[in-house]
């Protein structure tokens, strides 16, 4: 094995920025998802702060690669392009850590246990935002259109005509509702 010479610089490929940036996309996400101050301070945080950080890494992919260092370069430029790439399952595993949050904790439950239909409120970010409620239907009939509800809409709580039949399916009997 012969040590490196100390001045001289390597070009390899690296993993761990893309790694970085997957995993903060993913804490970002699951952070902005939840209910509360939290979201409330970090989407705009996200949303200012997101493109500047792509744009300084661009930048440093350029530097690097001006320097003969190819391979880092394209490793930084890889790190910035994944999570946009990947957006669509970074976004579902925070769909699936945020139920499991929910549902195992009660947090923001609107109806009580026992009926037929549990509601939890998945609303973030500033008022006028969109709505977003997490419900548990037993009977799956959210994910029909009104016309085909054997239950009576009374027992929906006025969900039935926001979000029958445009509710995203999670898992199980849990389904989520944006209007």
């Amino acid at each position: 094995m012969t040590l490196p010479v100390v001045g001289r610089q390597y070009d390899s490929w690296a993993a761990w920025p893309a790694f970085t940036t997957l995993a903060i996309a993913l804490i970002v996400v699951i952070l902005c998802g939840l209910p509360g101050l939290v979201s409330f301070v970090l989407i705009p945080v996200t949303v200012l702060g997101a493109p500047l950080v792509g744009a300084g890494l661009t930048v440093t992919a350029l530097v690097i690669a001006l320097r003969r260092r190819p391979r880092m370069a394209v490793s930084i430029l890889i790190a910035v392009l994944l999570p946009v790439l990947l957006w669509k399952p970074i976004s579902w595993a925070a769909d699936y850590v945020h139920l499991a949050l929910t549902v195992g904790t009660g947090a923001d439950q609107l109806e009580p246990d026992g009926s037929p239909l549990a509601i939890y409120d998945w609303s973030v970010g500033l008022a006028g935002g969109p709505n977003t409620f997490l419900i548990y239907d037993v009977t799956d009939e959210i994910a029909l259109p009104l016309k085909l509800h054997k239950q009576p809409i009374a027992s929906e709580q006025g969900f039935s005509e926001e979000c029958a039949g445009k509710v995203t399916h999670l898992r199980g009997h849990y389904y989520v509702c944006r209007f």
